[in-house]
């Protein structure tokens, strides 16, 4: 047998002299003009300054998760019968506004002035029930039962998700 597989005459007459054209170099994917490391360097830079904005907000707003988690922890103490948790509101609102607007804002406010500066940073939103915050905080655990400890939970959430602080 010889090294040949097909024959010489073997297959179509017409492509016997065909000789196969070379493909040119692929095209290169780098930028050769500066506009266009510019263009990248500028679209990276966005980039970069978003990161580190959303990254500023979010550890900007770790109060606002660590006041929403203990607001859930005082609701889901009283949903199994621990009454005292409702002492927990009051303190958590002053000290979520303090982190907020800053100490000196609110360290002194009591009733309405408290109430009318925490309108302030949630304008249009539901008011917090501060009266109700106040007789929750001091009342005897026998009568809060009786109370509705719903709405001003859910007041305070909503403050607590939707106020603005005053630099922002």
């Amino acid at each position: 047998m010889s090294g040949k597989v097909f024959e010489a005459d073997w297959g179509n007459e017409s492509l016997r002299g065909l000789v196969e054209l070379e493909f040119p170099e692929p095209v290169s994917l780098v930028p050769s003009t500066p506009g266009w490391w510019i263009l990248c360097l500028v679209l990276i830079g966005l980039v970069l300054r978003g990161f580190w904005r959303r990254r500023q907000r979010y550890l900007r707003d770790q109060y606002r998760r660590e006041a929403l988690e203990q607001l859930s922890s005082i609701e889901q103490g009283l949903a199994a019968g621990d009454f005292g948790a409702v002492r927990e509101l009051a303190p958590l609102l002053r000290a979520t506004a303090i982190a907020a607007a800053g100490r000196d804002q609110f360290a002194g406010l009591e009733g309405d002035g408290y109430a009318v500066a925490l309108e302030e940073l949630s304008p249009g939103r539901v008011p917090v029930p501060v009266e109700a915050l106040q007789q929750l905080a001091y009342a005897p655990l026998d009568t809060i039962g009786g109370m509705d400890t719903d709405s001003v939970i859910q007041a305070l959430e909503d403050w607590i998700q939707h106020h603005q602080r005053p630099h922002d």
